[in-house]
């Protein structure tokens, strides 16, 4: 009893000292809570979020057939749904906390969750404080990876990925069934907070598992108990693997140019996010390519250290699992990804394998752990102990040292949409919209302003783009002249939005002009936002 007290009392300390470094490294974030990155993928998380909340309280059954590309089903598959993170945000949501508070919190939730997991992984294989504290900062801040992907909540929900790991080693260990449940949830529950990393851990977790327990010599109960845990798993992910098969007739594959693009090489395993201070002007990496991959030279220093024989079982299980994972994240570049690209369905709806460096960094975290263990086997007193830690702790907080550039977000939308309702029948369309590829992500900030009225619309954002929105955009083509009003209509669209702010003053003023001279639709709501008109028209029937 006084052991478990004791432990308890260790980790609650360690989890308000983590908070501490986290907010002290976030801090531009934590005092700008109605900021973002940028007014992109921040609002598309804030939707899913947003939807998933909605969807799971007023019809659980529809939850995948979201409000955007109408008239398509399961449009919430066509991105990572993250379905756990928008349960974890709907009481918030639904106790009136603003989206943008909600998301914020959600995502720094995710930088210190990561690290509390990673602490207790390394403190349940056996490896002192020290041990577990610097794992946990690595893991928990992971410099390039984090911070390049600073805009993506998904993939800053990784807290699952040391828990099931852990899982892992106490049924290694124990020998005991009981820990069969424990890894499937953790498994599940990692798949149904990102996609991505769902996938990419499945092979993972096997890879560490296997050596895990041949470095064990663990016989074929433990085994079979294993290969229980993991398709206990997959059954739990099933309602949401079936959700995502049913729609690939809509939403394709990916296609193997898309996949190259965003296939690491080893070299990207030197280039820093340029959202670090430190190294993002010492060895920058390429924009915008999701390739800055850099774990930081004294996360490299310890790993190194805790990679050097002898060997233990913990040892060969992250370097094989890591290997692996540093193989998947080469891509197209490797031997490995195509293989599961061509054999494995859901690695066919994945465009970035660089992801998989998330996992080179949980394995370097591990094995920065034993590093740290067998550096304090050399350190004695606990006054020299304590001024190494520190020194450590220091390097890796400069290291991970953000140079962040936030924008305000908008507080609400423009005070139009009062008289819809996603229950009575009504399909919005939004404009602006074009057609270049590269102003797809235009569609963001009505999915945004959806989150307050949640009525149809057929403009939308995501990792897919399916036939009928590209159809929508050609037949609305020259909006609001030529046959773009009668076009709207055949599609079953009722009402139409205008957002000046959204567009070229000059051309929005004569859309507006066109449209208040045409028979077919009626002026129904107007007001200012962020300086300019936003008007809503009813289609005549």
């Amino acid at each position: 009893m006084k052991r478990d007290v004791s432990r308890l009392a260790e980790f609650a300390a360690v989890s308000a000292a983590l908070a501490l470094v986290i907010g002290l490294v976030l801090h531009r974030q934590i005092v700008a809570p109605w900021s973002v990155p940028d007014l992109g993928d921040p609002l598309f998380s804030m939707w899913r979020l947003g939807w998933v909340a909605h969807q799971v309280s007023a019809d659980p059954r529809q939850l995948f057939d979201a409000n955007i590309f109408y008239p398509e089903r399961a449009s919430l598959t066509y991105s990572d749904s993250m379905i756990l993170p928008g349960l974890m945000a709907a009481p918030l949501l639904w106790a009136g906390v603003h989206p943008v508070l909600a998301y914020n919190l959600l995502l720094i939730s995710g930088f210190l969750l990561s690290s509390i997991a990673a602490y207790a992984l390394v403190r349940g294989l056996g490896l002192g404080r020290e041990a577990g504290w610097c794992a946990a900062l690595i893991f928990g801040l992971y410099p390039s990876y984090r911070l390049d992907h600073f805009s993506h909540l998904e993939l800053q929900m990784a807290q699952w990925i040391p828990l099931a790991l852990l899982a892992i080693h106490l049924l290694i260990a124990s020998r005991r069934a009981v820990y069969v449940p424990a890894v499937a949830l953790l498994l599940a529950a990692q798949s149904y907070s990102s996609m991505y990393y769902g996938v990419f851990l499945a092979l993972y977790a096997a890879v560490f598992a296997g050596v895990l327990m041949l470095g064990r010599r663990a016989g074929w109960r433990t085994a079979a108990s294993l290969t229980g845990a993991f398709v206990l798993a997959a059954a739990l992910v099933l309602p949401l693997a079936r959700a995502y098969m049913a729609s690939q007739p809509q939403r394709g594959v990916r296609d193997e140019r898309a996949v190259k693009e965003f296939s690491a090489e080893s070299a990207d395993y030197l280039k820093a996010s340029r959202r670090l201070t430190l190294y993002g002007r010492i060895m920058p990496g390429p924009r915008h390519e999701e390739r800055q991959l850099f774990p930081g030279g004294v996360t490299l220093t310890l790993a190194a250290i805790g990679a050097f024989p002898p060997f233990g079982a913990v040892s060969l299980a992250a370097i094989a699992a890591g290997a692996v994972a540093f193989e998947g994240s080469l891509g197209f570049n490797g031997f490995v990804y195509p293989l599961l690209y061509q054999w494995i369905g859901p690695f066919r709806s994945l465009r970035v394998p660089a992801r998989f460096g998330l996992f080179v960094g949980i394995s370097l975290a591990v094995l920065a752990a034993v590093g740290t263990q067998r550096m304090f086997a050399r350190v004695q007193g606990g006054r020299a102990r304590g001024l190494v830690l520190a020194a450590i702790t220091a390097a890796l907080i400069v290291e991970a040292w953000p140079s962040l550039r936030l924008e305000p977000s908008w507080r609400e939308p423009p005070a139009i949409y009062a008289t819809l309702h996603s229950g009575r029948g009504s399909v919005l369309a939004e404009f602006p919209v074009h057609g270049e590829p590269e102003r797809f992500a235009e569609n963001i900030p009505y999915m945004y302003f959806s989150m307050w009225h949640w009525t149809p619309m057929v403009n939308g954002y995501s990792g897919f783009q399916p036939a009928s929105y590209a159809a929508f955009v050609r037949g609305a083509a020259g909006f609001p002249g030529g046959q773009s009003i009668d076009f709207l209509s055949t599609l079953g669209v009722s009402h139409v939005g205008v957002h000046c702010a959204l567009w070229d003053p000059r051309v929005c003023a004569a859309a507006l002009d066109t449209l208040d001279r045409d028979r077919r639709v009626r002026r129904v709501a107007a007001a200012k936002w962020h300086g300019a008109q936003s008007v809503l028209y009813e289609m005549r029937r």
